[in-house]
Parts: structure tokens; sequence; C-alpha cells
């Protein structure tokens, strides 16, 4: 039986700017196990990005175990869960992580949701989109605070949304295309 909370120390380390801690490889497979029912193996490849509750010396944040290659998994730690944990780089601390089952999805604005209605091909392509971008028309969106700034930036996403359905995602070619020799003739 798979237990709900998996506890270990780990020590701070530091890539550039990024602060991130090595995730034991028992612990990251048993949260993969989690993520896929409680099956060994699965048909499907496991997943690379596994949803986390994390606690940092106490204090809670919602995060993701990355792949850091070799099967081995990471974990970030922010600039606000750091300070929080009050610890940096080099520093020793506990961790305790939970297999988080929420929707990771925001809410459409009421006014967003509303812009898009009068267009039925925007909003389907917003709807089609992989959720980091809808994330980021999202945020993007509510950011703006004042109702003409966000009636700007709503004339904008559905310029964008109906450039995007009827030129399609942008997509790199499988195979470059074959070279065609200039034939002359003279």
């Amino acid at each position: 039986m798979a237990r709900s909370a998996y506890r270990f120390q780990a020590v701070i380390y530091r890539i550039w700017m990024m602060r991130h801690v090595d995730v034991p490889d028992a612990i990251a497979h048993e949260l993969q196990k989690q993520m896929l029912g409680g099956q060994a193996k699965s048909r499907s490849a496991p997943p690379k990005y596994i949803p986390v509750v994390a606690l940092v010396n106490g204090r809670r944040a919602r995060t993701t175990l990355f792949p850091a290659g070799g099967g081995r998994f990471r974990m970030r730690i922010n600039a606000a869960l750091r300070k929080a944990a009050r610890a940096d780089a080099g520093d020793l601390v506990g961790v305790e992580l939970r297999l988080d089952r929420e929707s990771r999805e925001l809410r459409v604005p009421p006014d967003l949701r509303a812009g898009l209605k009068p267009h039925p091909k925007a909003w389907k392509t917003f709807q089609a989109l992989p959720p980091g971008y809808r994330r980021q028309i999202v945020l993007w969106f509510d950011s703006a605070k004042s109702p003409a700034a966000r009636g700007r930036r709503l004339a904008r996403a559905i310029d964008i949304l109906l450039e995007r359905a009827l030129l399609g995602p942008e997509r790199k070619p499988s195979r470059p295309p074959k070279s065609r020799a200039l034939h002359r003739s003279e």
C-alpha cells in the first residue's frame, strides 16, 4: 500500500539562478506509481512531471517534480518558498511530498469567457490549447486591471485565437523538405 506522505532531508543546490533539491529515486518512483493508479508497469510511458504538494521546513507549496536525467527527479525551490523556509543553497532542509491530485487549471475570468462566447472559433481554439498556453492567456488577461485595458486585451486575444484557428498551430516539420535541383535546359 502506498503511503500518502514521503519525508526526506536534502541539500538545496543551485544551478545558475534556480534552486532545487534532488528527490530520492524510491520516492519519485512511488509517486509515479500513485499517479498511474498503483500499477507497477503501465502500457504508456511513466509521467514526466509529477505534481506534488511539498512542505519544506514546514512551509507548504504546490509544485512539480521535473526530470533531471537518468530517471532522477528534482524539485524547484522558488524564491518565496526559499524565504519562507529560511533556507538557501547549501542548507539542509526537511521535505515532505504528497501527490497533488487537485486540478491546476485556472478559472477563466467571466469577462474573458463572455467576450469569447460570440466567437465560437476563438472559444473552441482556446479550449483546444495545451494547459500551459491557456494559463498564459488567462494570467496575461487577468493582469489588466482597468476595463479599457481588459477590453484591449480581449480584442487581442480574440485576434490571436482566430488567427490560430485559421492557420493552425505552429508545427515543426517531421523531416526536412527534399531539396530539388534546378534544371536548366539550354
